[in-house]
């Protein structure tokens, strides 16, 4: 299994959504099979219960505040106990931590958690950091629900567990400025901790944002956005786009309706009518689940994005499988070396099939390396021969273009002697219609007899699906015993 993201839901100032955002993306990444945990952190105005509590298992649980006295106390607990069940439906579900049990000595319990002591006198730094890589061990995604401002408690969430940082902030000079001066101020504090978790990457959400009726002054806000957001962004978006475009993906609008009480719109509405809420809260739930990646599909395809996204949820649990039964008699051959021999023409269908096997890089299953990858300055027949020679699994992705390149043909060619020898397993696909079996791939024979271009799928997420399902057979079948 890969090692699980944890992400920090925090806004400088409240009234932007933050707790709507996170409840609605926490859902359909769990509906979409990944396992989620969602901690309550905003302690002093807990209030993520209040979107979850008619789907919850237990009404009242304990939650984060009696874990942490549990610590205190030393009784060694289990983060395990201090959370309930939420299901969606019969299949999908989450763990949540809420704030604490809630009665009427809440506050008081609250009140006498000194953080600066339980850092100074009771370990809670450690304890917290161990607690940390168990969530990471055995969940895909923790999302914690921060409080609002500059606090002890917002830093612990902002500073010391998250991996990503998703900063939902509104139209007016106060959000804006305030959270970006904060964001810096927490970088700054992170660089003094004796701990080193990386680089914590932010992707800011323009939340409660109406363009529909002020379209001049939202497009000025936008292009104010881009330009003082553009720090943030520059660490994690695709060299090729441009902020204002993920910005139109990535904000949040006004809908008047899901303003009242604490609802799902992405449950109770669904996610595909691109008008209402549900549709951007499902293009920044595929997002987050990518850890704000593969941006340029997003922009060009949004739709293969998402569905991508679906689908390496889907074959999470086989993907496990294939890896547990021989982890410790195999862990030093994985990951497989993929090489993917393609034309150049078919870059775009090439992006299509990146995203298909963003999972499987994620868990280690492959290592996937194309000619996209080469760096000016080197010896291109050099590297592609030492990368073939390489080679566990060699991927051809046929069209015309790619049989008309001479170069396909010593890689073809190449291929075939790896095959024979046994050193490595050829899987050639179709892209487009060609005329393949006048080409030396004919010679290998794997091809089945009722192949099909992919772009000639009624479905094309679907063909790709099975590309990466074939991928992950032909691991299995290296990696047997």
């Amino acid at each position: 299994m890969s090692e699980g993201t944890i992400i920090t839901f925090y806004s400088y100032k409240g009234g932007v959504g933050r707790t709507f955002a996170l409840a609605n993306i926490a859902a359909l990444l769990s509906t979409w099979g990944y396992k989620i945990l969602c901690i309550d952190w905003d302690l002093e105005a807990p209030g993520l219960q209040f979107y979850f509590q008619s789907r919850m298992k237990e009404r009242n649980p304990p939650g984060l505040v009696e874990f942490i006295q549990a610590h205190v106390e030393g009784k060694q607990p289990s983060w395990q106990d201090y959370t309930t069940s939420v299901s969606f439906d019969d299949a999908a579900s989450l763990l949540f931590m809420q704030a604490g049990h809630r009665d009427e000595s809440y506050v008081q319990r609250l009140q006498g958690l000194n953080w600066e002591t339980l850092y100074t006198e009771h370990n809670l730094g450690n304890f917290l950091e161990l607690v940390r890589n168990e969530w990471k061990e055995s969940l895909d995604f923790i999302l914690i629900d921060s409080r609002t401002g500059i606090t002890d408690i917002g830093g612990i969430c902002t500073i010391q567990l998250p991996d990503l940082l998703v900063l939902p902030l509104t139209a007016n000079e106060q959000s804006l400025s305030g959270s970006i001066d904060t964001i810096n101020r927490l970088r700054a504090a992170q660089a003094d901790l004796p701990l080193d978790h990386g680089n914590i990457l932010v992707l800011p959400i323009i939340s409660r944002f109406e363009r529909r009726v002020e379209y001049t002054l939202a497009e000025q806000w936008l292009a104010k956005f881009a330009k003082r957001l553009a720090p943030f962004y520059k660490e994690w978006l695709h060299r090729d786009i441009k902020i204002k475009d993920i910005l139109n993906f990535t904000r949040i609008p006004s809908v008047p309706f899901w303003n009242f009480g604490e609802e799902l719109p992405v449950i109770e509405k669904g996610t595909e009518d691109p008008d209402d809420i549900g549709f951007p809260l499902e293009t920044l739930a595929a997002l987050v689940a990518q850890k704000f990646s593969s941006t340029d599909v997003l922009i060009r395809n949004r739709d293969v994005f998402v569905n991508a996204v679906k689908s390496s949820a889907k074959i999470q649990d086989e993907l496990t499988e294939l890896q547990s039964p021989y982890a410790e008699q195999t862990k030093r051959d994985l990951p497989a070396n993929l090489f993917i021999s393609y034309s150049y023409k078919d870059k775009k269908l090439i992006e299509e099939l990146e995203i298909h096997l963003s999972l499987l890089r994620r868990q280690a299953i492959i290592d996937a390396w194309s000619i996209g990858q080469i760096s000016a300055g080197t010896e291109w027949a050099k590297e592609i021969n030492s990368r073939l020679e390489e080679a566990d699994i060699i991927l051809l992705l046929i069209s015309s273009d790619y049989l008309a390149s001479p170069s396909s043909d010593i890689e073809i060619m190449r291929s075939m002697t790896q095959a024979k020898a046994g050193k490595a397993i050829v899987l050639p696909v179709i892209l487009r219609p060609a005329d393949w079996e006048a080409s030396p791939i004919s010679t290998l024979a794997v091809l089945p007899s009722g192949a099909k271009p992919v772009t000639t799928w009624p479905d094309r997420d679907e063909a790709w699906a099975d590309v990466a399902k074939g991928i992950r057979q032909a691991v299995k079948s290296l990696r047997k015993p």
